[in-house]
């Protein structure tokens, strides 16, 4: 069990924030309550309402400007004595972090698993460039053997919950007359964006496998591999200093069309979770001709990312996690932005422009210690929508059966 979630479950009080879209939360509530915790939780709009069945609920209705008084006025009051939430970039995490800090209260963040498949992420303070873990005692640990329970992650309940989510915050917005999509979206538009995806998908599978079976048939070793992140991802915006993804693709195809080998190709992945939000096809094609180089630049999205890895020459990323995935496949990664894993050991330090000449690969004796201490101290062998074999050993005996079947539910709607 990670470390942060031993701190957490030392606590009497907890107050849940935002969550991820679907029922994560509810259940996370429900273990929380099986360890005698008292949990609260806040909704922002009739998404987060929706998906939470427990008591103990507070609807937040003023401005974002008002929150960070309210709360800390609500934690004084109801004895909180840690807060949880998923992602720490939101405007109203953001704030939860400051006035956790200023009142001693912890602050937890769930993320998705710097450790893919079978992970997810619990981070006490913050995660990626907000991290405070300390890596100086990674020499000291065993090398990571780990092999986590599958958990049955599947992206149609994602979706399903995605579209669910938007359109009940739509269709009750006026009750949260001042909330504010974090992303910049309307619920409306984030609905209609995963009501594409499908479609999207249908149309791109058949020409992305065939150009999967292309690269790593023909032209096995002989590309490099980008791997974008969704448009809005906080990351970008708060852990780089790109504006956006539209500018950091620019950028890689310039210094490749520069500097590469004139025989090596460059391959786009586009994020799954980006398919109805995003479609750089045309961008890619048009900057790909500015820069000479159409010949030799691709872009797909439903292709398999390891797959895509295994047979590439290194990866390039803002900072994504697939960049440890690219180091735990022993190619040369290099990130364009901050985070946790930016080491000189896993990472190449080296500019971009010479990264294509002479790509360094990692040191995976070391990779395999860092991986130890991320397994040790912030994964937890789960998924946000399948199964999360993490909880079961903490389950009380009594009542054991009753409890593991509500927290096995998906996070599709009832």
């Amino acid at each position: 069990m990670a470390a942060s979630m031993s701190h957490l479950l030392t606590h009497r009080h907890v107050l849940l924030l935002q969550g991820k879209m679907g029922g994560f939360f509810n259940r996370f509530s429900t273990f929380l309550q099986t360890q005698n915790i008292k949990v609260s939780k806040i909704n922002f709009n009739a998404g987060d309402a929706f998906f939470y069945h427990h008591d103990n609920t507070y609807e937040y209705t003023d401005t974002l400007a008002q929150f960070s008084s309210w709360l800390q006025l609500f934690v004084q009051e109801n004895d909180i004595d840690a807060i949880v939430c998923f992602g720490d970039c939101r405007p109203h995490h953001a704030q939860a972090a400051c006035v956790s800090e200023q009142l001693g209260t912890s602050f937890f963040v769930f993320e998705e698993g710097y450790l893919r498949p079978d992970y997810i992420t619990l981070q006490e303070y913050g995660i990626n460039g907000y991290s405070r873990l300390n890596t100086a005692d990674i020499k000291a640990l065993k090398k990571a053997n780990d092999k986590p329970l599958y958990t049955h992650n599947r992206f149609y309940r994602l979706s399903i919950a995605a579209i669910v989510y938007y359109i009940i915050a739509w269709i009750y917005k006026s009750r949260y007359p001042h909330y504010s999509h974090y992303r910049g979206m309307t619920a409306w538009q984030e609905a209609i964006a995963w009501l594409k995806a499908p479609w999207r998908k249908l149309r791109g599978y058949l020409p992305d496998k065939r150009l999967q079976n292309k690269l790593t048939k023909q032209q096995s070793n002989n590309y490099f591999l980008i791997s974008l992140q969704v448009h809005n991802d906080s990351q970008i915006t708060h852990h780089s200093d790109y504006r956006d993804v539209v500018q950091f693709i620019d950028e890689s195809i310039a210094s490749f069309a520069e500097y590469a080998d004139k025989k090596q190709l460059l391959v786009f992945k586009h994020h799954p979770l980006d398919r109805g939000h995003r479609d750089y096809r045309e961008l890619v094609s048009s900057l790909a001709r500015r820069y000479q180089v159409a010949d030799r630049v691709f872009y797909g999205c439903d292709m398999h990312l390891p797959t895509l890895m295994k047979y590439s020459i290194g990866m390039v990323t803002i900072n994504s996690t697939t960049g440890l995935q690219s180091v735990y496949h022993k190619k040369p990664t290099k990130i364009m932005g901050r985070a946790i894993y930016n080491t000189p050991k896993l990472i190449d330090q080296k500019p971009l422009n010479e990264f294509w000449q002479q790509p360094n690969r990692p040191d995976n004796e070391f990779y395999l210690r860092f991986r130890e201490y991320l397994i040790e101290q912030t994964q937890l062998n789960g998924a946000f929508y399948g199964k999360s074999p993490w909880i079961y050993k903490y389950l009380h005996q009594a009542g054991r059966e009753a409890i593991e079947n509500d927290l096995s539910k998906t996070n599709t709607p009832q």
